[in-house]
């Protein structure tokens, strides 16, 4: 008799369940209070007249204005090339660090920016836009 030398393939697991993300409905409702929570405190240290807090807000969909080599596949999505400037700009990563910065140096300037940032991207994620896949389509 031959040995029987197969080999056990693992049980794939399910998905774990991505509530916190934008692709779930508390993700989302999570990220429009964080979006109004930064967007309200923008307001009440200067935000309304603050050109950093103002310019922050919209600057990370000056993404779409880049034209890569590589035309959008389709409607909605963005070049290719320039999926990681977007991703980049679309990172809560990075602004809530130009918060923390904007804070531990108590430069106002700096964290209305983070603020601003912050609420631009919150609400993205509220609405369920989220980064872009490779061949920049939201996720």
């Amino acid at each position: 008799m031959a040995a029987d030398l197969r080999v056990a393939r693992p049980v794939p697991r399910p998905a774990p369940v991505d509530r916190w993300t934008w692709r779930h409905p508390e993700g989302r409702l999570l990220s429009a209070a964080v979006g109004a929570a930064a967007f309200t405190t923008g307001l009440a240290l200067g935000g309304a007249v603050s050109l950093p807090f103002w310019a922050a807000l919209i600057a990370p969909d000056l993404a779409f204005l880049h034209r890569g080599k590589t035309p959008p596949a389709g409607p909605g999505h963005v070049s290719p090339d320039t999926v990681r400037l977007y991703n980049t700009l679309h990172d809560p990563r990075l602004a809530a660090g130009t918060v923390a910065a904007g804070a531990l140096t108590a430069s106002p300037a700096l964290l209305l920016a983070g603020l601003g940032w912050t609420t631009h991207i919150a609400v993205d994620r509220a609405f369920g836009f989220g980064t872009r896949r490779p061949d920049g389509a939201i996720h």
